[in-house]
Formats: structure tokens, sequence, C-alpha cells
């Protein structure tokens, strides 16, 4: 017998082995079973959306995959073997896609995972009036400290002579004292080029908190507000002091702002203004820059006096983005 016939030999019993042990393993994987109940935005119950589980068994990194759609009531059970991981989603032809709460489970109880059988609840929103925004995730440099330095929405850019914007929809004044990553102080003033314009703070309505469509359809009209105030400090560990503010990209969705700016009155009523929205906070970082990075996504709607947010990601008006600049979700 040659060599090469013995590891080839070797190798095939490996194989075996490794398919048996794999068998084995899912045989003796403990059991969970879920139910989802899809509403509509209005509450309404939601059949025919299709519902998928993947259970996960995180030592082979494979999913057993259930999937069915919801019933009369709005209903879809489904079971599977994991080692305690799992994830899923919810959709249907015209609704954005959606998730449910689902946040892992208790503990083991006579082979099966508890909750056994919970039901969690969802809505999805249905895909209503979606148009053109120029949509951007900025991670940009600012250009000078200490200085005004505006920012155009429409144009994705700074305002020359340190890009190709043309208006300042938001005006960036920056402050850092940086000794280390471990000791510094940034503060930044965002203001406006019109005394109407500014930004409302605003958390995502409950009907869209598990959808990838989470804002509210339309900014409101009023009640803008200027100016906004950021800052990011960070002390040595060894100190024992706590940063005071410390920026977490992981959050962005937890909160945000609608935002109005060329904003344009005649007789104490407004003639013309654009109209955006900011997903989560303003972040602002000194770290690996010669000034401060300043990062936010925005959606801003070109077609002035139009409030509606509800952006068509196949149509945005700021062209040539990489995909690290371009908007996860609508």
């Amino acid at each position: 017998m040659t060599m090469k016939t013995k590891l080839l030999i070797c190798l095939g019993a490996l194989l075996c082995v490794a398919a048996v042990d794999a068998v084995k393993r899912l045989t003796e994987m403990p059991r969970a079973k879920l139910t989802v109940k899809v509403l509509d935005e209005q509450g309404a119950t939601l059949s025919g959306a299709m519902v998928t589980f993947n259970f996960m068994d995180p030592a082979t990194r494979n999913a057993i995959q259930v999937e069915g759609l919801t019933n009369a009531e709005g209903i879809f059970s489904g079971e599977g073997q994991t080692d305690g991981v799992m994830s899923g989603g919810v959709s249907k032809n015209g609704y954005y896609r959606g998730g449910f709460p689902f946040t892992g489970f208790s503990g083991l109880e006579n082979g099966r995972w508890e909750p056994w059988k919970a039901t969690y609840t969802t809505n999805l929103r249905p895909v209503l009036n979606q148009v053109p925004l120029a949509a951007k995730r900025v991670r940009a440099e600012i250009p000078l400290l200490d200085q005004p330095c505006g920012y155009d929405l429409e144009k994705g850019d700074w305002v020359s002579p340190h890009g190709k914007g043309q208006n300042s929809d938001l005006i960036f004044k920056v402050r850092r004292d940086f000794k280390d990553w471990f000791n510094f102080t940034v503060e930044a003033e965002v203001t406006f080029a019109q005394p109407l314009d500014g930004l409302i703070r605003t958390l995502p309505p409950e009907v869209g908190r598990y959808s990838s469509f989470r804002w509210e359809r339309s900014a409101p009209e009023a009640g803008y507000a200027a100016p906004h105030a950021i800052r990011f400090v960070n002390r040595d560990p060894r100190t024992g002091q706590k940063p005071e503010q410390s920026f977490d990209m992981t959050k962005e969705l937890e909160k945000g702002y609608f935002v109005r700016v060329r904003t344009m009155e005649q007789n104490g009523r407004v003639v013309s203004a654009n109209y955006g929205r900011i997903n989560g906070d303003i972040g602002i970082d000194p770290r690996d820059t010669k000034t401060c990075m300043i990062l936010f996504t925005y959606f801003l709607n070109p077609t002035s006096l139009d409030r509606n947010m509800e952006w068509d990601p196949k149509r945005n008006s700021l062209s040539g983005l990489s995909w690290e600049d371009s908007p996860r979700q609508p």
C-alpha cells in the first residue's frame, strides 16, 4: 500500500468520524420553540408574513432554518435544535423587513430551552411613499479647529474652500485639547446659517422599534432649535475618573434628530425650507486625527417644504458614495 493511499484512507476515516460526531451533536442538542405574532402598523393581525428562525450551533457555525407564514391570527410557531443561539426576522412584500423582541433563553429545563413556546409580538410597517433623499454616513475630519466650518447636506461635503459644498447647513466649531488617547477633551457646537434653522431631538416610535424603517415618516413642521452642543471627555483609567461622555456608534439608532435648514419666511410664514433626519447622535472623536472626526448619518429631502422622510434606497440624490458612506437602512 502506497503512502498516498494510506493518507487517503486516514483522511476518509477522519471525515467519517467528524460526520458521526456532527450527527450525534445535532441529535443531542436541546430543542427550542418560539411563537411570533405579527401585526400591521395599526395593530391589526397580519397574515401571510414570512417568519424565519435560525437555530444556531456555535460549535459548527451551522444554522438550522425554520420558516413559515403567519396564519389568519398573524401567528407562526417554529421549533428547532440549538446550543442556545438563535436569530430571525419577519418579511412580507410591500412591507419593511422587521424583527421581533427575542432577547435570549433563560435556561434549560427537561432538555429544552426556556421559555418554551413564548410569544413575541412585532409590527411590520408598510412601504407607503418612498422618495429620493440625500443620504450619507459622514465620517469626515473637520478642516479647522476653533473656527466655524460649514457642511452642505445636499452636496455631502464641507463648504468651499474645504470641499464642494455651497450652503452651510450645519456649522461645526470644534475645540480640542488632546494629550493622549486616555487624556483629552473635545467639544463641538453646531449652529445654523438661518435663524429658523435647527434640530429637534426624537426617538423612534414604538411601532418602528423592530423595523428596518424605524423613524416617523414625516419631519415636524415647527419646533426646531439651535445651537446644539457636543462634549466628549476621556480620562486616564488609572486615575479612577470615568468618561463624562463616550460616543458609541453601536447605539446610534437609539435616538436621533429631525433637522430644518435653509429656512426662509415671509410675513411670519415659512415659505421655503429643507427638512431632514439624523439617525443617532452626532459624534466627535479626536483620536487618530490631527483635528477631529465628525460622525453622523443623515437623510435630507432636497425638495423645499417636503417633510417626507421615507427614503427610497434605490434613489439616493448623492451619487458616487462608497459602501462605507452609504446608509444601511432607510
